[in-house]
């Protein structure tokens, strides 16, 4: 297909975002990215069409991996991340860019001009890496955050800045659900505080130090050592609380 950001249509569930027609790397290189990925807030969708214009100007191309995910897509992410199957850090669910419509993913490693050339495209039209390496994990993610959401995240933390994103757009459904997850990781990590001696921040973010401390955990109490805490691992963290 056409190296370039297609805005379809509207998109009838969610305010203000549209569907989008991009190349992506599933099936044939360059086919359409999924439908149900292929969503963006429109000032973003409108930004990537120009960003693709300067790319093909300067004799690139660009492919996307990722970009809209549903609350299960996010949420599944997050678990196969604790559970290894995939490499790279996702956030749990309502705490991610990517539920938003402000998030792409990109190939970064096949782009004729290279990563560098393409990143600072994507910053001259308003999108945003996270990592400062070109190599490496995350250096695929970007952000359309604009001066708005920069100013959230500078004041209460990332999770809050993705949140209002996903407020933005009404996609606030198992917000709740969210919610009661994010209270469960916070008693974690205060338990593995208590129990391990960790300095954990009860954040509620099920990263990589609570991992860490997870796997700690299951190694001195001879639990599977997965990184999860799982149905045994919260008993047994129970059992020495009460103890």
């Amino acid at each position: 297909m056409e190296q370039t950001c297609e805005i379809i249509e509207d998109d009838a569930t969610l305010k203000g975002v549209v569907k989008v027609r991009v190349p992506g790397i599933y099936g044939t290189k360059g086919a359409p990215l999924p439908a149900r990925m292929a969503k963006l807030a429109r000032p973003a969708a409108v930004a990537l069409r120009k960003v693709y214009d300067d790319v093909v100007a300067a004799g690139g191309h660009l492919y996307i991996s990722d970009m809209f995910r549903s609350f299960a897509d996010q949420q599944k992410a997050h678990e196969d991340w604790k559970t290894g199957r995939k490499s790279a850090y996702s956030p749990p669910a309502c705490n991610s860019v990517h539920e938003s419509g402000r998030a792409i993913d990109i190939d970064a490693f096949d782009t004729v001009i290279g990563h560098k050339k393409v990143r600072e495209i994507l910053k001259k039209h308003g999108w945003v890496n996270i990592v400062a390496t070109l190599t490496g994990s995350e250096c695929w993610h970007y952000e359309f955050r604009g001066a708005k959401f920069e100013n959230v995240r500078g004041e209460k933390g990332y999770e809050e800045m993705a949140r209002a994103m996903k407020v933005e757009i009404g996609n606030v459904k198992k917000v709740a659900a969210a919610e009661k997850s994010k209270d469960q990781v916070k008693a974690l990590q205060s338990g593995l505080n208590k129990i391990l001696g960790t300095k954990l921040i009860a954040d509620g973010i099920y990263g990589e130090k609570t991992k860490e401390a997870v796997i700690a955990f299951q190694k001195k109490f001879k639990l599977q050592v997965d990184g999860v805490a799982g149905p045994r691992t919260m008993a047994k963290l129970e059992e020495l609380l009460k103890a």
